[in-house]
């Protein structure tokens, strides 16, 4: 078991990560230089008092009766114009925040707290010849203990060297056996109680930056955490819809005026799954709704989900339009996904891999449905149209509703193929037309 004494020596420090020790040593000493600065300060103002009654003892003749007096107003006339020195060096070479801490400061405050603790012995030591008292000493020992943050080793070698020097100034100054002795056991048990007390406060400012660190620390993962759990709900739900989430709860179900729903269906895939390998298929889906999510994306659009094959994404969710435009061009630039690969997913699967897309535009419902394992979704006559649509469509195209056909009729982008009035399944016939780019526009995009 470790000495408890050795481990109050240690003061913590093998607590601190050798790489945060600096940094420790930088925020502790930013609070020591500017303690220093206003302790250098607060006792040179002092000081103007007191030398002000050494020249009233000097007037009154106690500097010729009582030398020690005059000894005193030297060792004022030295601290002030130290004082003056650590008050100028401190102002102007201060450092504006902990991470600017430099050696040369740390360096700085250790030659004041050692100068306060020498010329406290010295004026106890003169003392001796006026009031047989230590008092100041004393009151630097646990002023300093108290003030500053001091690493063991420091603290340590500036005490013993400190109190060497009073026990050298006492033993010349006080000729009475008797209260030399008080003052040595005296001085030498509150120096030890003073640095007992230094490594109290030293230690209390190692945990401190410890807690300190670990709730940055803690700040940091929980916001890690944070974005984690955000970008898992921006893979399940739209960004809007977290966002709302985050603010103010769930939102209630939306009525949308104008949406554009889109599905896209590859044609047999029940045959493919059939009769080709699992994991290749699995793949193959995987790499063509990958690519299809990056069309969407690209469009501002929003995917809804996939159902087996079925890949089905929206538009005028969080938009002041339909986005018909957009979602027509996302389609288009869908089925060129799975054409420009076809001859690769024929020659894994054996197949011909084609889609089916149909679309609709019109009034919908949103909202998210479930509490566990919740979805966000789109549903109502629309939804029922455009699925209806990609199932009437044929491969490799565009099939579209009347509703769709008035608008896109309007622009100068896109043939539209009539097709006459279809029949769908638990609906009435419904007029369909199959959509492309004109070709002139499709020659002058690929000029560009």
């Amino acid at each position: 078991m470790t000495n408890p004494v050795l481990r109050f020596w240690q003061n913590s420090m093998r607590a601190i990560p050798s790489s945060e020790r600096f940094p420790f040593f930088q925020e502790a000493y930013f609070t020591n230089y500017y303690r220093a600065r206003v302790f250098a300060i607060a006792l040179f103002t002092i000081h103007l008092f007191v030398m002000y009654i050494d020249f009233q003892h000097r007037a009154a003749g106690l500097w010729d009766a009582m030398p020690g007096y005059r000894y005193l107003f030297y060792l004022h006339v030295v601290l002030q114009a130290v004082l003056l020195l650590f008050i100028v060096l401190m102002t102007l070479a201060r450092p504006a925040n902990p991470a600017s801490v430099r050696v040369s400061h740390i360096v700085t405050v250790l030659l004041f707290i050692f100068f306060i603790l020498v010329w406290a012995a010295s004026v106890s030591s003169v003392d001796q010849m006026i009031h047989n008292l230590i008092t100041v000493y004393i009151i630097a020992l646990f002023g300093v203990a108290v003030a500053f943050y001091v690493s063991g080793a420091a603290s340590f070698l500036m005490y013993i060297l400190a109190h060497a020097y009073f026990m050298v100034g006492i033993t010349h100054m006080q000729s009475n056996q008797n209260i030399l002795l008080g003052h040595y056991l005296n001085g030498t048990a509150l120096v030890v109680v003073a640095w007992v007390l230094s490594r109290l406060v030293f230690s209390s400012r190692v945990k401190e930056f410890l807690d300190t660190k670990t709730i940055e620390r803690q700040k940091v993962e929980i916001e890690e955490a944070k974005e984690k759990t955000e970008s898992i709900l921006k893979n399940i739900l739209p960004e809007n819809i977290v966002k709302q989430i985050n603010g103010s709860g769930y939102p209630p179900p939306q009525y949308n005026p104008s949406t554009t729903i889109v599905f896209a269906d590859f044609v047999s895939f029940y045959k493919i799954a059939e009769t080709s390998d699992a994991r290749e298929v699995l793949k193959i889906l995987e790499e063509m709704f990958t690519a299809f999510d990056g069309c969407v994306r690209e469009h501002n659009l929003e995917k809804l989900k996939t159902i087996g094959d079925c890949y089905m994404f929206a538009g005028g969710l969080f938009a002041d339009d339909n986005q018909l435009g957009e979602a027509v061009e996302a389609a288009l630039e869908i089925r060129e996904v799975v054409r420009r690969y076809s001859d690769d997913l024929r020659s894994r699967t054996g197949h011909d891999w084609a889609l089916r897309i149909g679309i609709h535009t019109g009034p919908a419902i949103t909202g998210i449905i479930g509490t566990w394992r919740f979805i966000y979704d789109v549903w109502g006559p629309t939804v029922n149209i455009a699925s209806r649509l990609e199932a009437a469509s044929l491969p490799h195209k565009i099939n579209v509703s009347q509703q769709v056909y008035e608008i896109l009729r309007r622009t100068d982008k896109y043939t539209l193929e009539p097709r006459g009035a279809l029949a769908i399944k638990n609906m009435q016939a419904v007029e369909m037309y199959f959509v492309e780019r004109k070709k002139e526009k499709v020659t002058a995009e690929k000029a560009v």
